[in-house]
Protein backbone atom coordinates (compact mmCIF):
# COMPACT_ATOMS: atom_id res chain seq x y z
CA UNK A 1 0.00 0.00 0.00
CA UNK A 2 0.83 3.94 -0.20
CA UNK A 3 2.02 5.68 2.85
CA UNK A 4 1.12 9.08 3.44
CA UNK A 5 2.15 11.50 6.22
CA UNK A 6 2.37 14.72 6.96
CA UNK A 7 4.77 17.35 7.21
CA UNK A 8 4.97 21.55 8.53
CA UNK A 9 5.81 23.33 5.92
CA UNK A 10 6.70 26.89 6.08
CA UNK A 11 5.08 29.38 2.99
CA UNK A 12 7.81 31.01 1.52
CA UNK A 13 6.13 33.78 0.86
CA UNK A 14 4.24 35.08 4.15
CA UNK A 15 6.45 32.79 6.15
CA UNK A 16 2.84 31.04 7.76
CA UNK A 17 3.68 27.07 9.08
CA UNK A 18 1.12 24.50 7.76
CA UNK A 19 0.83 20.82 8.06
CA UNK A 20 1.24 19.19 4.59
CA UNK A 21 0.00 15.83 3.23
CA UNK A 22 2.79 14.09 1.00
CA UNK A 23 3.78 10.46 -0.19
CA UNK A 24 6.58 8.95 0.88
CA UNK A 25 5.82 5.66 -1.06
CA UNK A 26 3.32 5.07 -4.26
CA UNK A 27 1.91 1.98 -4.68
CA UNK A 28 0.65 2.41 -8.31
CA UNK A 29 -1.42 -0.91 -8.74
CA UNK A 30 -3.49 -0.40 -4.80
CA UNK A 31 -4.04 3.56 -5.69
CA UNK A 32 -3.95 4.12 -9.16
CA UNK A 33 -4.99 7.61 -8.16
CA UNK A 34 -2.30 8.37 -7.02
CA UNK A 35 -0.36 7.41 -10.22
CA UNK A 36 -2.84 9.57 -12.31
CA UNK A 37 -1.80 12.55 -9.88
CA UNK A 38 1.88 11.85 -10.44
CA UNK A 39 1.09 11.76 -14.80
CA UNK A 40 -0.68 15.35 -14.07
CA UNK A 41 1.45 16.25 -11.74
CA UNK A 42 -1.21 17.63 -8.85
CA UNK A 43 -0.12 15.01 -6.69
CA UNK A 44 2.79 17.43 -5.38
CA UNK A 45 0.93 20.64 -5.79
CA UNK A 46 0.79 22.68 -2.24
CA UNK A 47 -1.00 26.09 -1.84
CA UNK A 48 -0.62 28.01 1.41
CA UNK A 49 -4.15 27.96 2.91
CA UNK A 50 -3.01 31.74 4.59
CA UNK A 51 -1.54 33.85 1.37
CA UNK A 52 -2.32 31.47 -1.95
CA UNK A 53 1.10 31.06 -2.26
CA UNK A 54 1.45 28.21 -4.86
CA UNK A 55 4.21 25.73 -5.16
CA UNK A 56 5.44 21.56 -6.00
CA UNK A 57 7.03 20.44 -2.89
CA UNK A 58 9.82 18.18 -3.54
CA UNK A 59 10.34 15.50 -1.25
CA UNK A 60 12.34 11.86 -1.34
CA UNK A 61 9.47 9.59 -3.06
CA UNK A 62 9.59 5.65 -3.78
CA UNK A 63 7.08 4.58 -6.36
CA UNK A 64 6.52 1.20 -7.15
CA UNK A 65 4.28 -0.95 -9.98
CA UNK A 66 4.80 -4.59 -8.78
CA UNK A 67 2.65 -5.77 -11.62
CA UNK A 68 5.66 -3.98 -14.20
CA UNK A 69 8.26 -4.82 -11.76
CA UNK A 70 9.93 -1.34 -11.75
CA UNK A 71 10.65 1.22 -8.99
CA UNK A 72 11.45 4.48 -8.89
CA UNK A 73 13.13 6.67 -5.85
CA UNK A 74 12.83 10.31 -6.36
CA UNK A 75 15.74 11.84 -4.49
CA UNK A 76 15.46 16.01 -5.23
CA UNK A 77 18.50 17.45 -6.80
CA UNK A 78 21.52 15.31 -8.56
CA UNK A 79 21.14 12.11 -7.52
CA UNK A 80 25.04 10.53 -6.78
CA UNK A 81 25.25 7.46 -8.76
CA UNK A 82 27.57 5.65 -5.77
CA UNK A 83 24.51 6.88 -3.45
CA UNK A 84 22.11 5.34 -5.71
CA UNK A 85 23.90 1.89 -5.70
CA UNK A 86 23.79 1.66 -2.04
CA UNK A 87 20.33 1.53 -1.85
CA UNK A 88 19.66 -1.67 -3.59
CA UNK A 89 21.02 -3.18 0.12
CA UNK A 90 18.18 -2.41 1.49
CA UNK A 91 15.76 -3.61 -0.62
CA UNK A 92 17.13 -7.58 -1.01
CA UNK A 93 13.54 -9.18 -1.95
CA UNK A 94 13.34 -6.84 -5.09
CA UNK A 95 16.34 -8.76 -6.77
CA UNK A 96 15.65 -8.32 -10.40
CA UNK A 97 12.85 -5.58 -10.00
CA UNK A 98 14.09 -2.54 -12.30
CA UNK A 99 15.57 -0.07 -10.05
CA UNK A 100 16.22 3.87 -10.64
CA UNK A 101 16.97 6.79 -8.98
CA UNK A 102 15.90 10.28 -10.32
CA UNK A 103 16.38 13.96 -8.90
CA UNK A 104 13.65 15.49 -10.96
CA UNK A 105 9.86 14.99 -11.22
CA UNK A 106 9.75 15.34 -14.75
CA UNK A 107 12.10 12.39 -15.10
CA UNK A 108 10.13 10.49 -12.78
CA UNK A 109 7.02 11.11 -15.28
CA UNK A 110 9.79 9.81 -18.39
CA UNK A 111 10.43 6.71 -16.66
CA UNK A 112 6.72 5.53 -15.83
CA UNK A 113 5.79 5.87 -19.25
CA UNK A 114 9.08 3.98 -20.59
CA UNK A 115 8.53 1.43 -18.38
CA UNK A 116 4.58 1.11 -18.65
CA UNK A 117 5.48 1.33 -22.50
CA UNK A 118 7.44 -2.09 -22.01
CA UNK A 119 10.87 -0.08 -22.55
CA UNK A 120 13.96 -0.40 -21.23
CA UNK A 121 15.35 3.27 -20.48
CA UNK A 122 18.77 2.48 -20.78
CA UNK A 123 18.34 1.84 -24.70
CA UNK A 124 15.98 5.06 -24.79
CA UNK A 125 18.90 7.07 -23.10
CA UNK A 126 20.96 6.49 -25.74
CA UNK A 127 18.61 6.72 -28.88
CA UNK A 128 18.02 9.91 -27.23
CA UNK A 129 21.47 11.18 -27.21
CA UNK A 130 22.72 10.07 -30.46
CA UNK A 131 19.02 12.25 -31.86
CA UNK A 132 20.46 15.59 -29.43
CA UNK A 133 23.39 15.58 -31.12
CA UNK A 134 22.10 15.32 -34.80
CA UNK A 135 19.75 18.28 -33.56
CA UNK A 136 22.42 20.00 -31.97
CA UNK A 137 25.06 19.64 -35.39
CA UNK A 138 21.98 20.74 -37.41
CA UNK A 139 20.81 23.94 -35.55
CA UNK A 140 23.76 25.01 -34.05
CA UNK A 141 22.49 25.15 -30.79
CA UNK A 142 22.60 23.27 -27.13
CA UNK A 143 20.15 21.29 -26.88
CA UNK A 144 19.07 21.79 -22.90
CA UNK A 145 16.98 18.31 -21.97
CA UNK A 146 14.98 15.67 -23.56
CA UNK A 147 12.31 13.33 -22.90
CA UNK A 148 10.63 10.09 -24.13
CA UNK A 149 7.08 11.14 -25.47
CA UNK A 150 5.60 8.00 -27.19
CA UNK A 151 6.49 4.71 -29.35
CA UNK A 152 4.57 2.43 -31.81
CA UNK A 153 6.74 -0.86 -32.85
CA UNK A 154 3.93 -1.61 -35.44
CA UNK A 155 4.31 1.88 -37.42
CA UNK A 156 8.13 1.21 -36.76
CA UNK A 157 8.43 5.03 -34.90
CA UNK A 158 9.71 6.41 -31.42
CA UNK A 159 9.28 9.73 -30.56
CA UNK A 160 11.38 11.99 -28.43
CA UNK A 161 10.76 16.22 -27.52
CA UNK A 162 13.93 18.47 -27.21
CA UNK A 163 14.31 21.52 -25.36
CA UNK A 164 16.76 23.89 -27.31
CA UNK A 165 19.03 26.96 -26.09
CA UNK A 166 17.03 30.19 -27.25
CA UNK A 167 13.63 28.82 -28.59
CA UNK A 168 10.64 28.56 -26.05
CA UNK A 169 8.72 25.89 -27.98
CA UNK A 170 10.00 21.59 -27.74
CA UNK A 171 10.93 20.35 -30.91
CA UNK A 172 9.93 16.84 -31.81
CA UNK A 173 12.08 13.78 -33.25
CA UNK A 174 10.49 10.51 -34.45
CA UNK A 175 12.71 7.73 -35.94
CA UNK A 176 12.92 4.34 -36.38
CA UNK A 177 12.04 1.44 -33.84
CA UNK A 178 14.71 -0.22 -35.60
CA UNK A 179 17.14 2.23 -33.65
CA UNK A 180 15.77 1.27 -30.30
CA UNK A 181 15.90 -2.44 -30.40
CA UNK A 182 19.81 -1.93 -32.21
CA UNK A 183 20.24 -0.03 -28.96
CA UNK A 184 18.67 -2.91 -26.89
CA UNK A 185 21.26 -5.14 -28.45
CA UNK A 186 24.07 -2.91 -27.22
CA UNK A 187 22.58 -2.43 -23.52
CA UNK A 188 22.39 -6.29 -23.94
CA UNK A 189 25.95 -7.33 -24.89
CA UNK A 190 27.65 -4.58 -22.49
CA UNK A 191 25.72 -4.46 -19.28
CA UNK A 192 24.88 -6.27 -16.95
CA UNK A 193 21.44 -7.34 -16.28
CA UNK A 194 19.27 -5.25 -14.55
CA UNK A 195 17.55 -5.06 -11.43
CA UNK A 196 20.59 -5.12 -9.04
CA UNK A 197 21.32 -1.94 -7.96
CA UNK A 198 19.63 1.12 -8.28
CA UNK A 199 20.97 3.21 -11.12
CA UNK A 200 21.03 6.45 -12.07
CA UNK A 201 19.71 6.50 -15.89
CA UNK A 202 20.11 9.56 -17.76
CA UNK A 203 22.44 11.39 -20.34
CA UNK A 204 26.06 10.55 -18.46
CA UNK A 205 25.24 7.33 -18.64
CA UNK A 206 23.88 6.54 -22.03
CA UNK A 207 27.50 9.29 -22.89
CA UNK A 208 29.59 6.36 -20.91
CA UNK A 209 27.76 3.25 -22.48
CA UNK A 210 28.20 4.88 -26.44
CA UNK A 211 31.70 5.38 -25.27
CA UNK A 212 31.95 1.87 -24.54
CA UNK A 213 30.51 0.35 -27.36
CA UNK A 214 32.77 2.86 -29.95
CA UNK A 215 36.26 1.75 -27.48
CA UNK A 216 34.88 -2.15 -27.69
CA UNK A 217 33.79 -1.74 -24.19
CA UNK A 218 36.56 0.22 -22.44
CA UNK A 219 35.04 2.50 -19.77
CA UNK A 220 35.88 6.09 -20.60
CA UNK A 221 38.00 7.87 -18.50
CA UNK A 222 36.26 11.37 -19.15
CA UNK A 223 33.04 11.09 -20.92
CA UNK A 224 31.34 14.51 -20.40
CA UNK A 225 31.95 15.01 -24.05
CA UNK A 226 33.72 12.41 -25.87
CA UNK A 227 35.04 13.13 -29.51
CA UNK A 228 33.60 10.20 -30.84
CA UNK A 229 30.17 11.11 -30.17
CA UNK A 230 30.30 14.84 -31.44
CA UNK A 231 31.25 13.21 -35.21
CA UNK A 232 29.22 11.51 -37.59
CA UNK A 233 27.62 8.63 -36.28
CA UNK A 234 29.21 5.58 -37.53
CA UNK A 235 27.99 2.56 -39.33
CA UNK A 236 27.82 0.40 -36.29
CA UNK A 237 25.83 3.20 -34.00
CA UNK A 238 22.01 2.87 -33.47
CA UNK A 239 21.12 4.57 -37.34
CA UNK A 240 19.04 7.17 -36.42
CA UNK A 241 16.96 8.53 -39.52
CA UNK A 242 15.17 11.39 -37.66
CA UNK A 243 12.26 12.81 -38.89
CA UNK A 244 10.98 16.35 -37.70
CA UNK A 245 7.39 16.36 -36.23
CA UNK A 246 4.62 18.24 -34.08
CA UNK A 247 5.70 19.66 -30.85
CA UNK A 248 4.04 19.47 -27.82
CA UNK A 249 1.92 22.33 -26.24
CA UNK A 250 2.73 24.48 -23.28
CA UNK A 251 5.14 21.79 -21.72
CA UNK A 252 6.10 22.72 -18.25
CA UNK A 253 9.28 21.08 -15.99
CA UNK A 254 9.80 21.65 -12.04
CA UNK A 255 12.68 23.16 -10.97
CA UNK A 256 15.24 21.19 -8.91
CA UNK A 257 14.95 21.97 -5.36
CA UNK A 258 14.94 25.58 -3.89
CA UNK A 259 12.20 27.27 -3.97
CA UNK A 260 12.15 29.73 -7.33
CA UNK A 261 9.91 32.91 -8.41
CA UNK A 262 9.73 35.09 -10.74
CA UNK A 263 11.39 34.56 -13.84
CA UNK A 264 13.02 31.79 -12.45
CA UNK A 265 9.62 29.63 -12.34
CA UNK A 266 9.15 30.91 -15.92
CA UNK A 267 12.77 29.09 -17.24
CA UNK A 268 11.75 26.00 -15.28
CA UNK A 269 8.20 25.84 -17.27
CA UNK A 270 9.75 22.98 -19.64
CA UNK A 271 8.70 19.99 -19.51
CA UNK A 272 6.62 17.92 -22.59
CA UNK A 273 3.30 16.87 -22.13
CA UNK A 274 3.89 12.85 -20.64
CA UNK A 275 2.37 12.09 -24.44
CA UNK A 276 2.22 14.21 -27.09
CA UNK A 277 1.04 13.27 -30.39
CA UNK A 278 3.18 13.80 -33.48
CA UNK A 279 1.88 14.34 -37.35
CA UNK A 280 5.17 12.96 -38.37
CA UNK A 281 6.01 15.54 -41.72
CA UNK A 282 6.73 19.21 -40.08
CA UNK A 283 8.36 20.82 -36.89
CA UNK A 284 5.45 22.86 -35.37
CA UNK A 285 5.71 24.90 -31.75
CA UNK A 286 0.88 23.90 -32.45
CA UNK A 287 -1.36 21.74 -30.14
CA UNK A 288 -0.53 18.08 -30.90
CA UNK A 289 -3.27 15.89 -32.12
CA UNK A 290 -5.10 14.24 -29.90
CA UNK A 291 -4.68 10.73 -31.30
CA UNK A 292 -4.61 7.69 -28.68
CA UNK A 293 -1.06 5.36 -28.80
CA UNK A 294 -1.71 2.40 -30.67
CA UNK A 295 0.69 0.33 -28.20
CA UNK A 296 -0.74 2.31 -25.15
CA UNK A 297 -4.50 2.39 -24.85
CA UNK A 298 -4.82 3.96 -21.66
CA UNK A 299 -7.17 6.87 -22.01
CA UNK A 300 -6.95 7.99 -18.38
CA UNK A 301 -2.90 8.03 -18.78
CA UNK A 302 -3.38 10.52 -21.98
CA UNK A 303 -6.07 12.79 -19.90
CA UNK A 304 -3.78 13.13 -16.74
CA UNK A 305 -0.74 13.40 -18.81
CA UNK A 306 -1.87 16.07 -21.40
CA UNK A 307 -3.17 18.44 -18.73
CA UNK A 308 -1.23 21.27 -18.81
CA UNK A 309 0.03 23.56 -16.29
CA UNK A 310 -2.39 27.61 -16.25
CA UNK A 311 0.50 29.01 -14.30
CA UNK A 312 4.26 28.37 -13.13
CA UNK A 313 4.70 26.26 -10.60
CA UNK A 314 7.30 26.54 -7.63
CA UNK A 315 9.21 23.47 -6.23
CA UNK A 316 10.13 23.82 -2.57
CA UNK A 317 12.24 21.30 -0.52
CA UNK A 318 10.77 19.81 2.34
Amino acid sequence: MSTEIRKEVCCPDCGAKTTARMWSGINAEVNPNLRLSVLDESLFDWRCPQCGYEAMLAYPCLYHDKGRRFMIYILPGKPDPAKAAGIGAQFPQLRGVRKRVTGSLATLKEKILLFEDGLDDRAAELVKLLLAMVLERGKGKRVEQGFYCSSDEAADRIGFSFFVEGEEEPVRRMTSFAAYRQALSIVQNLLPPDGEEFLVVNEKYARDLLYRYRHGGDTAGNTAEPAAAAAEPSGKTPETNEETAQASGNPAEPAETAPQTGAQAQDAEKEPSAAPEADGTEESGGEPSPEPQAEHADENRDEAAAKAQDAPKTEMGE
